[in-house]
């Protein structure tokens, strides 16, 4: 059986075709895909895995308590960073984030970051996280990059 890999990301779909062809040309992953926190949490109640990859700026979707702390932070991707607050959700359960009760057994060794932000500026973030596998979006990099972010957190 396929490790299941998810990648959470506003923008996968215009980055749909030159980064997550090698994923899915690979063949050896499960990949899906959340656009926003919403979904993530949704997809994640019904379905386990083995590796999750997750952007910093993302956008809240339709639930109203994802829409409140982005209203809360200006409705801006940038100063909001619900993706740092969903991975405090899922991995500290800290649900006055969110009240709902995060998924079992997901640990940080699943999770790999990968966001524009540089490393020192979230980088108490991801110490308090315990994240190791961190990406910095940038010019050049290779198409296989979330290959490779998936590969690297199945490897640890």
């Amino acid at each position: 059986m396929k490790p299941k890999v998810l990648w959470i990301e506003d923008s996968a779909r215009l980055e749909l075709s030159n980064l997550t062809a090698p994923v899915y040309s690979s063949r050896k992953y499960d990949f899906d895909l959340a656009i926003d926190v919403t979904t993530a949490v949704n997809i994640l109640r019904i379905k386990s895995f083995n590796a999750i990859v997750v952007d910093v700026r993302l956008p809240p979707g339709v639930n109203s308590h994802w829409r409140k702390h982005y209203k809360n932070a200006g409705s801006d991707k940038v100063s909001a960073q619900l993706g740092l607050k969903f991975l405090r959700w899922l991995l500290m359960r800290d649900m006055s984030i969110y009240p709902v009760e995060p998924p079992n057994g997901i640990t940080a060794s699943q999770i790999g970051m990968f966001t524009v932000e540089a490393k020192q500026d979230i980088q108490d973030d991801i110490r308090i996280l315990k994240v190791d596998i961190f990406q910095q979006k940038a010019a050049g990099l290779p198409d296989t990059i979330l290959l490779d972010l998936f590969d690297r957190i199945l490897s640890q």
